[in-house]
C-alpha cells in the first residue's frame, strides 16, 4: 500500500501548482509562443513578440494553443500539456519495463517496472521539467515511446508489424518537437543494435517496411512543406542554421567543456544517480556476456550525452531523452543483490545535501533571497538528504530517496513563489497590465522579459539593447523602429503618448539619468525588475 501511494503521488507531481508564475525565460517563452498562435487565429507561424520564431518546430506550441483555447489563457492552462506528456514518459517506462525486465522481485521489494517508473518520475532533472516549460520534455515523451517500440520490434518480430509503424510515428511527433534529432538519435541507435547484437536482427523487417516511413512523413512533413511554401528558404535556414551551425559552430554563444553533461547528469538523476552507476555497470557486465537488454538501454543514454557533450551548443536541458533509459537501468541494479555501496552512496549523498541545507540558512545566504524562500530552500534539501539516508534501509531504499524527492519538489514550489519577483515577470506585468493603455507604448531596456507579454497580452513595442533569440527579426530593416539604443530613451517623453519601459533594478540609477528632467513621472521596483512611467507630452493642436 505504501508503496502504491508513494507511486501515486510521483505520477500526480507534475500537476502540482500547474498555476504558478511563469519563469523566465525557458518557460515564460514557451508558454507566451502558443498564447499568441491562440489568440492569433494563425496556428501556422508560431511569433514571439510579434516577430516571426521558427527555431523550434510547432508540435508543443499546438498542445499549449489548444490548451488555451479550450481552459482559457492561464499558466495551469499552458502547463496541463506538460504534465500530461510527463505521465505519458512515465507510463512509457512502465510498458518497457514491464515486458522488457519481467523478473519478480524478492520479498517485500518492488519489481522494476515500480522501480523504473518511481525513479523516472522522482528524479531532479524530470521534476524539474516536468514544472518548466521547454521542447525537452515533449521530446523526451515521444523518444521513450519511440525506442520501447523499436526495442519491441527487434526483440519480438511478430509484434513488428504495429511495433515498427508506431515508432515511426513516435519519432515523427519527437521530430516535430524539435527537429532532426527526433529521427536521427533513433535511426542511428537502431542500426546500432543491429550491428552490435545479432540475437536483435530477426526484427529488423518490423522497422524496414514502407509503412513506418510513409507515417513518419504523414506526421513530420506536412508542417515543413507549408512553411517552406510560405517563406522560401526555410528549409535551408532550419536544418542549416538552426542545427548544424548550431552543433557545429559557437554562433549561439552556449559554450561549455566537454565534460559538461557529466555533472548535469549526476545531479539531475538525484536521488537514483549510484543506482544508475551501478545500473551501467550491470551493463557492462550484460555486454561482456552478450546479452543485449541492458547494454542496449545504455548505448542509447551514453550516446545522447555524448552526441550533445561534442556539440557547440550546450544547455542542461538537453541530455533529458536519456533518464528514462538511465532510470530504468537504476531499477535492474535495484533488483540485484549487491547494492550495499549503492547505499553507502546514496547516504553520503544525503549527508552532503543536509550540509548544504544548513549553509543555506546562514545569515549571509538567507540575505539574498526573499522572506522564507531560503527556509524553503533548506527545506527542500533537508527533504532530499533525509530520503537518501533512508537508502541505508533495504526496506526503505526505494520508498525513502522517491518520499524525500517530492517532499523536495513541494517545498521547491514553494520556495520560488515566495521568490516570484526575482524569477517571474508576472508582478511588473500585472502592474502594467493594470496601467497601460491602448496607445501608451511599452519599452524593455537592457532586457527582454518573455512574460510580460503573457501578462498584458500585448507585445513590448520597443527593444532597446536586446536581441537575444530574436537576432533574425532585428536584421530585418522593416523592424528597425522595433529595435533601438540610448537615443530612443532620449527621445522620451513623447507626444500623446505614456511611455512604460521595463529595466534591470540594477540599471535604475543610470537610466534615470537618459530621461529628461520632469518627464519620469513613477519608477517602481519589483525584485529584480524596475518599471519606469515617462509621462506623455500634451497632444498640441
Amino acid at each position: 500500500m505504501t508503496r502504491a501511494i508513494i507511486l501515486v503521488a510521483a505520477l500526480s507531481a507534475p500537476f502540482w501548482s500547474l498555476s504558478h508564475p511563469l519563469w523566465e525565460v525557458d518557460d515564460a517563452r514557451y508558454a507566451e509562443v502558443p498564447r499568441a498562435m491562440a489568440v492569433s487565429g494563425d496556428w501556422a507561424l508560431p511569433r514571439l513578440n510579434g516577430f516571426e520564431y521558427v527555431e523550434k518546430p510547432p508540435l508543443w506550441y499546438w498542445l499549449a494553443a489548444a490548451s488555451y483555447a479550450a481552459l482559457g489563457v492561464r499558466e495551469s492552462s499552458g502547463r496541463l500539456p506538460l504534465a500530461l506528456l510527463s505521465l505519458l514518459t512515465a507510463l512509457g517506462v512502465w510498458w518497457l519495463t514491464s515486458w522488457l525486465c519481467p523478473e519478480t522481485a524478492p520479498p517485500g521489494e518492488a519489481p522494476p517496472k515500480w522501480t523504473a517508473t518511481l525513479a523516472v518520475s522522482t528524479s531532479l532533472g524530470f521534476l524539474a521539467l516536468s514544472h518548466s516549460i521547454t521542447p525537452d520534455l515533449p521530446l523526451t515523451a515521444f523518444l521513450t515511446w519511440c525506442t520501447a517500440l523499436i526495442i519491441r520490434a527487434l526483440a519480438r518480430p511478430e509484434d513488428g508489424r504495429w511495433a515498427g509503424p508506431a515508432a515511426w510515428v513516435f519519432a515523427g511527433l519527437a521530430f516535430l518537437s524539435k527537429g532532426l534529432i527526433g529521427l536521427l538519435f533513433p535511426c542511428v541507435w537502431a542500426a546500432g543494435l543491429l550491428v552490435l547484437f545479432p540475437a536483435l536482427r530477426r526484427g529488423w523487417k518490423g522497422l524496414a517496411a514502407p509503412a513506418g516511413p510513409l507515417c513518419f512523413l504523414l506526421v513530420a512533413a506536412p508542417w515543413f512543406i507549408m512553411m517552406e511554401d510560405r517563406r522560401p528558404g526555410f528549409l535551408r535556414f532550419f536544418f542549416v542554421e538552426q542545427h548544424f551551425q548550431r552543433f557545429l559552430t559557437p554562433k549561439y554563444n552556449r559554450p561549455g567543456p566537454w565534460f559538461f553533461f557529466l555533472p548535469v547528469a549526476l545531479v539531475g538523476l538525484i536521488p537514483w544517480t549510484p543506482l544508475v552507476l551501478a545500473g551501467l555497470g550491470k551493463a557492462w557486465r550484460e555486454w561482456r556476456a552478450r546479452s543485449w537488454r541492458a547494454p542496449s538501454l545504455a548505448l542509447w543514454s551514453l550516446g545522447v550525452i555524448l552526441f550533445f557533450s561534442i556539440s557547440s551548443s550546450k544547455l542542461a536541458t538537453y541530455i533529458l531523452p536519456a533518464f528514462p533509459q538511465l532510470c530504468i537501468l537504476a531499477a535492474l541494479a535495484a533488483s540485484s543483490v549487491e547494492r550495499r555501496w549503492v547505499r553507502h552512496a546514496a547516504a553520503g549523498a544525503g549527508v552532503l545535501c543536509l550540509a548544504a541545507s544548513a549553509a543555506v540558512l546562514l545569515p549571509q545566504v538567507r540575505s539574498l533571497a526573499p522572506a522564507g524562500a531560503a527556509w524553503a530552500g533548506a527545506a527542500a534539501l533537508a527533504s532530499l538528504g533525509l530520503g537518501q539516508l533512508c537508502a541505508l534501509s533495504r526496506r526503505w531504499s526505494i520508498a525513502g530517496p522517491a518520499s524525500g524527492a517530492l517532499l523536495a519538489l513541494a517545498a521547491a514550489l514553494c520556495g520560488l513563489g515566495l521568490a516570484e519577483p526575482l524569477v517571474s515577470s508576472r508582478p511588473v506585468g500585472r502592474a502594467l497590465a493594470g496601467r497601460a493603455g491602448p496607445r501608451d507604448l511599452i519599452y524593455c531596456y537592457g532586457t527582454y522579459l518573455h512574460g510580460l507579454p503573457f501578462y498584458t497580452g500585448r507585445p513590448v513595442d520597443r527593444l532597446i539593447y536586446w536581441v537575444g533569440e530574436l537576432h533574425y527579426a532585428a536584421r530585418d530593416p522593416a523592424n528597425a523602429d522595433r529595435f533601438g539604443d540610448d537615443s530612443a530613451i532620449r527621445a522620451l517623453p513623447l507626444r500623446g503618448r505614456t511611455v512604460f519601459v521595463v529595466l534591470r533594478s540594477s540599471e535604475a540609477s543610470y537610466f534615470k539619468t537618459l530621461v529628461e528632467p520632469g518627464a519620469l513621472r513613477s519608477i517602481e521596483s519589483f525584485g529584480r525588475w524596475t518599471l519606469a512611467e515617462v509621462a506623455r507630452v500634451p497632444a498640441g493642436p
